[in-house]
């Protein structure tokens, strides 16, 4: 069966968006996800389909992966983007739950997924130019215009996550935006507690 078949014919919520035509090509996926990014797409119009929740998510981690790359070894890069990742899914399986919402969860996590991996990709790029300018005895710690973009975007990658969130759970976008700082907070926790402090 042809993949955009395939990520079309898996079903529908229809309390919650419906599935996109046969016929749409992979362009309108991303082109939806990219609205995503700008506002311009409610969260409901992402298909559920779940292979494309894994299309998207491991999308996500290559791209996490890759912005990672410049300051980690490509284990430990693939390692965080991926703890990452499923990190979100669990918590946000968990609140939409509890809201009566667990049938959004597939939709959910594929719009923040495409939409992360949007933002990720002009990142990329970024991290690279941001790496190529920092001096070696600074240690990345450098204020470059790369960076500040990369700041920004990410402020931006919060707001869109929130967006997504806040549609499907129907909440305040304030607790919305508490849930995905919650998230990244018990990321670093867990990175801290198996990392550790760098060393001197």
């Amino acid at each position: 069966m042809p993949l955009v078949k395939m990520l079309s014919s898996t079903g529908s919520d229809s309390s919650f968006g419906t599935a996109l035509p046969d016929q749409t090509p992979m362009l309108s996926y991303f082109r939806l996800f990219f609205d995503l990014c700008l506002f311009r797409q409610p969260a409901e119009n992402v298909p559920r389909s779940d292979t494309l929740l894994f299309l998207t998510g491991a999308a996500a981690i290559i791209t996490g992966a890759f912005n990672a790359l410049p300051d980690e070894r490509i284990s430990s890069a693939l390692l965080l983007a991926t703890t990452q990742i499923l990190l979100f899914a669990a918590v946000i399986w968990i609140a939409l739950r509890l809201r009566g919402h667990r049938e959004r969860w597939v939709q959910t996590m594929t719009g923040i997924y495409g939409a992360v991996t949007v933002l990720q990709l002009v990142t990329i790029p970024l991290s690279s130019w941001h790496a190529r300018l920092v001096l070696p005895e600074t240690q990345g710690m450098a204020l470059t215009l790369p960076l500040m973009a990369i700041a920004a975007i990410s402020i931006w990658t919060l707001a869109v996550m929130s967006s997504v969130l806040r549609q499907a759970m129907q909440i305040p976008v304030a607790a919305a935006v508490l849930i995905i700082i919650g998230c990244q907070a018990l990321l670093l926790m867990i990175v801290f507690s198996f990392v550790g402090p760098a060393g001197p």
